[in-house]
């Protein structure tokens, strides 16, 4: 773990230090969404009998006697007693239950950019780089941070003006991927 967190540190580190400009077209970028642990789901059921309905709404009558407007999509369909119904086709007196599960899954969307690059000057605080733009990009070099040139790891004392490197930039925002389905059914009045 603490061989884990010392590469993630290095990693931010490296990005922010690294953080290339998004328009240089020496730039080959990716993007992943990659899934996270953990997640949650909840499911919430609602029973009430089909009082009265329109083109794209419907009014059901819960079990304590209180009325609610429910808005229906043109295609959405209840299965009723085992069979697909449109809205149309529903009868009144329908017993309509609707189980919603809403899951929530978070996810990582990772943004990895990796730039080439000419040393223009060094120091071991600080880099100039000649992008293959031909744009000069200073960055700060922080403490212990190592650089690929010609496939080797080497420090910003050990840059000369000439050697070729590549820089990685890896930005990673959390977010959440939400689902909701949405099941409908219902038996028809004896």
């Amino acid at each position: 773990m603490r061989a884990f967190s010392r590469t993630w540190a290095v990693l931010m580190t490296a990005a922010g230090a690294l953080g290339l400009a998004a328009g240089v077209a020496a730039q080959t970028q990716t993007r992943e969404t990659v899934p996270g642990a953990g997640g949650s789901e909840m499911t919430v059921q609602v029973k009430g009998q089909l009082v009265a309905k329109g083109t794209n709404w419907l009014i059901a009558k819960d079990s304590a006697g209180g009325f609610k407007v429910y808005t229906v999509q043109p295609d959405r369909k209840a299965i009723v007693d085992g069979v697909p119904k449109t809205l149309d086709q529903l009868q009144l007196g329908t017993m309509l239950t609707s189980t919603a599960t809403t899951t929530v899954t978070p996810v990582t969307n990772r943004t990895t950019t990796i730039t080439k690059g000419t040393v223009f000057w060094a120091s071991p605080t600080s880099v100039i780089v000649t992008l293959e733009s031909g744009e000069n990009k200073q960055y700060e070099v922080p403490e212990g941070f190592k650089f690929n040139v010609d496939g080797k790891e080497v420090s910003a004392m050990d840059l000369r003006r000439g050697m070729k490197l590549t820089a990685t930039r890896i930005v990673e925002e959390p977010a959440h991927v939400i689902t909701q389905d949405v099941v409908v059914t219902g038996t028809v009045p004896q």
